[in-house]
């Protein structure tokens, strides 16, 4: 597996997305946009690092000439999230090279999405497992995407505007009445990545944190074992 060409080192970005069921892997050009792509599980821990080797191997590239890497935050599969985390961490310690950081949100992505393909969209709600009688939820309003909060059961009569559901790995409750199913599409990132506010860059790897929007950083201490 060779080098990316010089021209290519640090544009190049590896994204990683662990928090379906399946596992996308991605390397995009410095154009933004995608030199090989690969979707394929169920299960982070069999098949999240054979993608990685075969979206670098399609793209020409080596793990050392990755400039940054863009990874899902979540909310979704706690396991896929934090292997994606302690892979990316430890790439990036690994690199000769410096390497960028940014993650993006699952919910937001989502959102950015169907304003994407649907410009005349004004307001709507787009709501996302998360536990019993509890979404995470993300109001579009005026066509401005707002944050992931919390949203109690009970409390979704009171959201007039249009419903819109995106199924998680595992499904908690029925989607509400009259709510459209949205596919998760993370190899759409490309038309939407200069989107306002969509990356989030940081130092470090932030994972999701449940039932807000908060964001934790990645702590590879917290997740060891303990005798």
């Amino acid at each position: 597996m060779s080098d990316c060409s010089d021209n290519q080192v640090v544009e190049n970005s590896l994204v990683i997305d662990c928090s379906d069921g399946e596992v996308f892997c991605g390397v995009l050009d410095g154009r933004g946009a995608w030199l090989s792509e690969k979707r394929s599980g169920p299960g982070a821990l069999e098949v999240l690092f054979p993608n990685v080797a075969a979206v670098l191997q399609g793209a020409d590239c080596s793990l050392g000439s990755v400039g940054r890497f863009i990874y899902c935050r979540g909310p979704g599969s706690l396991l896929g999230l934090r292997l994606a985390a302690m892979a990316i961490e430890t790439w990036c310690r690994l690199s000769p090279n410096p390497v960028e950081k940014a993650g993006y949100d699952r919910l937001q992505l989502t959102a950015a999405l169907l304003l994407l393909d649907e410009p005349a969209l004004k307001d709507a709600l787009i709501l996302s497992d998360w536990k019993k009688d509890t979404w995470h939820a993300l109001s579009i309003e005026q066509g401005v995407r707002r944050s992931v909060t919390a949203l109690p059961k009970e409390e979704l009569h009171k959201m007039d505007r249009p419903l819109y559901h995106l199924p998680g790995r595992k499904g908690w409750q029925a989607p509400p009445e009259g709510a459209r199913t949205l596919l998760y599409e993370p190899a759409r990132l490309d038309r939407v990545l200069d989107y306002p506010d969509l990356l989030r860059a940081g130092n470090s790897v932030e994972l999701f944190q449940p039932g807000g929007n908060t964001f934790t950083k990645w702590n590879s201490e917290r997740h060891r074992g303990g005798s």
